[in-house]
């Protein structure tokens, strides 16, 4: 409540895809349109789902809010459950470590785009597999599948999660398997994300250009290129180059981006990162001393979960490395390290009272944050107080458009700000050059020719 939507990606795209599903049938090549279309999250979809006759437009913010919430309490549940019975091994460790960074890090709804929803489930995918080390089940392992498949879904970037469950490969009966109503429903559920990724952007994984179909007339490869050029050097910061000014391709090559990138975001990711690391080493402190040591007996599932979350920290840093579309796997990197180290000791019920006061330190962090948040906000706004999903401005009213006309259909950009909740299809870019419309069987098709 009383909270801004995630800025300014919300408002560029997410909001006014919500508008579009909440409009209009599936548009054919939609992200010819708006690039950013193509990149859509399954969260849009689940948002769009809410917006009904129970919940009207409001509906629209659950999604985020209830999958941060979930995690939350399953983490703080979990705690308190090892924390009352006195048990303290690696499981129990990596919650805390990981609720240490929730109440420091991921408290605000503003701050919930289409990043810490997965980060979130991928927080709660790893204390799963972790949970489930010792024993394979098979219908665990497809829940697992099925999470991973979401999270994926919500969030491209994490897609080397995938290797998380190839050491269960071995595991799986094959006849077993594919009588299995899970594995069906995942196989059903992974082809109609790729088909709806194929009919928005032509390609099954977009930006990737391997995986686009050129022949179909709604999709240029050779655009999708650019797009994944520009994109990836977004993200190694291209935009904060000083000097000779590289262009994208160059920049990407040889590791020409190190140095932009390290001038800005490597600052930015060790001031969010440091004050979160000197805690829970101050923490671990606390929990070690005066403990006994021990032999460390530690699942082999553990040690691989371990190794995957290493290379995939080297993947993020590799390929898209902006904080907010791998803190995951770091934060869960430290957690490991020092859950590792704890494990060492004979952790004896004297920590209990450690554990108690971080549990309420951290709901009392939360609270009061968006208590302060909630009670110092005196102005009533359009649609208070719910978070401002219709504009940018303070009052959060509802945006003014021109309305264009690609043939005889009808496309909104916004004489200010950006798109943000509407109904139609809107725009923040307008209308590109060479961009056409077509109907065919009653549904549109936006496409560019090509040369």
């Amino acid at each position: 409540m009383e909270s801004n939507v995630y800025r300014p990606d919300a408002g560029l795209y997410h909001l006014p895809y919500i508008g579009i599903l909440n409009t209009e049938k599936i548009i054919i090549g939609l992200s010819n349109l708006h690039s950013r279309y193509g990149l859509i999250s399954i969260t849009q979809y689940l948002s769009a789902i809410s917006n009904n006759y129970l919940f009207g437009n409001n509906g629209i913010v659950y999604a985020q809010a209830l999958i941060a919430n979930a995690v939350i309490l399953n983490f703080s549940y979990q705690i308190y459950k090892y924390n009352n019975n006195n048990k303290y091994e690696f499981h129990f460790f990596f919650l805390l470590f990981c609720f240490v960074y929730f109440f420091y890090k991921m408290n605000r709804y503003s701050e919930y785009g289409n990043d810490a929803p997965a980060h979130f489930l991928l927080f709660f995918l790893i204390s799963e597999l972790i949970l489930n080390a010792k024993k394979f089940n098979l219908n665990n392992f497809l829940n697992q599948l099925i999470l991973s498949l979401f999270i994926i879904q919500i969030k491209l970037t994490l897609i080397f999660l995938v290797f998380f469950h190839l050491i269960n490969i071995k595991n799986i009966n094959i006849y077993s398997l594919v009588r299995n109503y899970k594995f069906i429903f995942l196989i059903i559920f992974f082809l109609m994300w790729i088909s709806k990724n194929i009919l928005v952007t032509g390609c099954m994984l977009y930006p990737i250009k391997v995986t686009c179909f050129d022949k179909l007339n709604w999709v240029k490869t050779s655009k999708v290129e650019i797009i994944s050029n520009s994109a990836e050097a977004w993200t190694k910061g291209w935009s904060d180059q000083t000097g000779k000014i590289l262009e994208d391709k160059e920049f990407l090559k040889n590791f020409n981006w190190i140095q932009s990138w390290s001038t800005k975001q490597l600052k930015h990711i060790l001031n969010i990162l440091m004050p979160y690391i000197i805690f829970i080493s101050i923490l671990t402190f606390f929990i070690a001393f005066n403990q006994n040591k021990k032999k460390i007996i530690l699942n082999n599932y553990i040690n691989f979960y371990f190794l995957i979350i290493i290379c995939s920290c080297i993947f993020w840093f590799i390929k898209s490395p902006l904080y907010r579309y791998g803190y995951s796997f770091i934060i869960s990197l430290f957690s490991f390290i020092l859950s590792y180290y704890l494990t060492s000791f004979k952790i004896s019920k004297n920590i209990n009272k450690i554990i108690s006061f971080i549990l309420i330190l951290g709901f009392t962090i939360i609270g009061l944050k968006n208590s302060i948040r909630i009670y110092s906000n005196k102005d009533a706004y359009n649609n208070y107080p719910w978070p401002k999903y219709y504009s940018m401005n303070e009052l959060n009213r509802e945006g003014t458009y021109k309305k264009h006309y690609l043939n005889t259909f009808k496309i909104l950009t916004p004489n200010d700000e950006y798109c943000m909740y509407s109904k139609g299809v809107c725009s923040h870019y307008g209308i590109t050059d060479g961009i056409q419309i077509r109907k065919k069987m009653g549904y549109l098709i936006i496409y560019e020719n090509k040369i």
